[in-house]
């Protein structure tokens, strides 16, 4: 129990870490960011058409 809550818990803190140096890198213009996250959602909305 405490080891998934710990694995859980660690990629949280990756993922926020990940998050917070890609919004510093893009930090100039967040349109960009916002872009780039709506192109995701299209890619796999066309993904799950295609299956």
């Amino acid at each position: 129990m405490k080891t998934t809550f710990f694995i859980t818990l660690l990629s949280v803190l990756t993922i926020a870490l990940l998050v917070t140096y890609l919004v510093k890198k893009e930090q100039r213009s967040m349109s960009s960011l916002s872009s780039k996250f709506i192109r995701l959602l299209e890619r796999f909305n066309s993904w799950q058409m295609m299956r």
